[in-house]
């Protein structure tokens, strides 16, 4: 039986180099258009993504539920993580940030 994921990845491929202040911007602006706000600024997994950018974002304060996303200059690479146990709106949300920036930085 193959082993379930306990989450879900969606990439955003960049087209060109961003800096970590350009990219915070980008995500400042995109959580502003999707009616979300940025609750925690930190960094991902420091060994395995030195200088990573790490975000969650929420809809509400007291709200369950939070959606991630990471950045990492060194390796210009974006990704949203949706967890399996987050509450619907986490996973409709990730969708929606994943267009919204394949239209900004994709192009």
């Amino acid at each position: 039986m193959p082993k379930s994921s306990k989450s879900v990845r969606y990439e955003v491929a960049l087209k060109k180099i961003y800096t970590g202040k350009q990219f915070s911007k980008i995500i400042e602006k995109a959580a502003g258009s999707l009616g979300l706000y940025i609750s925690h600024i930190g960094g991902y997994s420091r060994v395995k993504y030195p200088n990573s950018i790490h975000w969650h974002f929420k809809e509400h304060p007291k709200e369950k539920g939070c959606l991630d996303a990471t950045f990492w200059e060194e390796g210009n690479e974006f990704w949203i993580v949706a967890r399996n146990y987050e509450p619907q709106w986490v996973k409709d949300k990730a969708v929606d940030l994943q267009a919204y920036l394949r239209g900004v930085v994709s192009i």
